[in-house]
């Protein structure tokens, strides 16, 4: 790349300082960048603007050793690719138990029917497809000179029909990636070697870095490191006690159910949660259990709840003593 290439491909002039052409490379830099710039050519031009910043800063030596990082970035660029930022989505079980998966890395390439060029060679000339024979072509509300046949309405060249006159191509790889145990949705995961490749072709790739998120589940809800799911449980169990059985990601747990009243409640089982990672600890599965009553009771059912709801009455306030205060307030003359 030449001198006078690479200050018109930044925008500054002859007389710009290091801290001006740096200034100039983070702006363009940050609406070329492959991260931000879904663009198949955004690499390309990003790796252009780096060794344009490289060879108008080398004249200024020192100066450029400054703390910046955008231009330390710069001046990187020849020898390690751009980082690659993705998500991957993943359910509540790969969180847990960790496993493969796989992902797929999308890149820029040069057409290889048109060799990078965007367009083809005819051996007969054909009519302008870009003017459409005329020679000259609007922008705005002038007419210029069709640059594609040089003004003469006809032309050798037609737009490749493989990338539409783009040069490039996207390029698709799966890659598989082991998922560690314990992961949560923000967590990274970082790849070294594979990002974008150095636009010289010398040093090193650039790393890929996966950004966790999660998908939504039938069953769980994700609370930080806990796992919270409902769990229907006998109105029965739930006034006279007793062990159920509670799904998890990482299996089947044993839960004892304290003798209680017939309404909704929680209950955690430490460690059964996300599990622990580096300095993060495991988490909590928590339980919400949701009375469920009979739905049509046989004649032997009936006979039993007769027989309890007579029991409850003779013990009175001490079985029932929510009813008893209510029907003494609002049932003058109760016998209650």
């Amino acid at each position: 790349m030449k001198t006078a290439e690479a200050r018109k491909l930044l925008g500054v002039g002859q007389d710009a300082t290091s801290q001006a052409i740096k200034r100039a490379f983070r702006h363009l830099a940050m609406l070329w960048h492959p991260d931000r710039n879904p663009a198949p050519e955004a690499h390309e031009m990003f790796a252009r603007l780096s060794a344009a910043c490289d060879l108008l800063l080398e004249p200024f030596g020192q100066e450029t050793a400054s703390d910046d990082k955008s231009s330390s970035t710069a001046g990187k660029a020849e020898s390690r690719g751009a980082d690659r930022n993705q998500d991957i989505e993943l359910d509540i079980e790969q969180l847990c138990l960790g496993g493969k998966i796989d992902t797929v890395l999308e890149s820029g390439v040069d057409c290889l029917e048109c060799a990078g060029q965007g367009y083809q060679e005819h051996e007969r000339s054909q009519l302008c497809v870009h003017c459409q024979g005329s020679g000259r072509v609007r922008h705005g509300k002038s007419l210029h000179r069709c640059e594609n046949c040089d003004g003469r309405g006809y032309s050798r060249r037609i737009r490749c029909p493989q990338c539409d006159g783009r040069g490039r191509q996207i390029s698709r790889r799966v890659l598989t990636v082991t998922i560690p145990p314990g992961m949560l949705p923000d967590d990274e995961l970082r790849l070294k070697g594979e990002g974008y490749a150095p636009v010289s072709g010398k040093g090193r790739p650039g790393d890929l870095r996966l950004r966790i998120q999660c998908h939504s589940h039938p069953l769980y809800t994700l609370e930080g490191s806990d796992i919270s799911l409902d769990r229907p449980v006998s109105v029965f169990i739930l006034l006279g006690g007793g062990n159920i059985s509670v799904p998890s990601p990482n299996g089947l747990h044993d839960l004892d159910i304290e003798p209680g009243s017939a309404s909704m409640r929680e209950q955690d089982i430490p460690g059964a949660g996300i599990p622990a990672r580096g300095k993060r600890a495991a988490g909590k599965l928590r339980v919400r259990l949701v009375p469920v009553f009979p739905a049509s009771p046989t004649p032997a059912l009936l006979k039993l709840y007769r027989a309890l709801q007579a029991e409850t009455e003779q013990m009175g306030t001490e079985a029932l003593p929510e009813l008893v205060a209510w029907e003494r307030r609002w049932l003058p003359g109760s016998k209650v």
